[in-house]
């Protein structure tokens, strides 16, 4: 019964980084930026990378505990497992390492640079590179969560 939940929460934490980062990214955003030409403070695109950078860090994290939680509570059931599991799960590991990475770096630096306007004015000119930065590292954490899904669906074959 323990496998199930962890397997749930792992899947839907994967479900929300998938989910929201594909909402944003490909429907959303393009939507909102038809007509607008500058990314400022008070655009609909800084409201929703600012939503998204912390939601995403905060799925790959559930992701990352559910999956040591499920190899910790079935280590003596890997002893069957076929040739090359070890192999596949080291890389999608690359990947997963990547996506925390990126999306930590989203959520606590680029972020924070442009979080606290209203104490550091100066940093206003910061606000459309950095929402341009945001927006290409989501893209690049969306990728690396996918290939991460689909390593994690091969192996599950084993």
């Amino acid at each position: 019964m323990t496998n199930i939940i962890i397997i749930f929460i792992h899947l839907l934490a994967a479900g929300v980084a998938i989910g929201s980062l594909i909402y944003c990214l490909m429907i959303y955003l393009p939507v909102v930026e038809k007509g607008i030409n500058e990314r400022d403070e008070n655009s609909p695109s800084y409201k929703i990378l600012d939503l998204l950078a912390p939601t995403t860090f905060a799925s790959i994290l559930i992701l990352i505990g559910s999956g040591i939680y499920f190899l910790l509570e079935n280590y003596s059931a890997q002893v069957g497992l076929k040739p090359g599991y070890y192999n596949l799960f080291g890389i999608k590991m690359v990947f997963v390492a990547g996506a925390f990475f990126t999306s930590m770096y989203m959520a606590f630096s680029l972020r924070i640079q442009i979080s606290d306007l209203d104490l550091n004015p100066s940093n206003k000119k910061l606000v459309p590179q950095t929402l341009k930065k945001i927006t290409s590292l989501c893209k690049v954490a969306l990728w690396l969560i996918v290939i991460t899904l689909f390593l994690g669906i091969w192996l599950s074959r084993f």
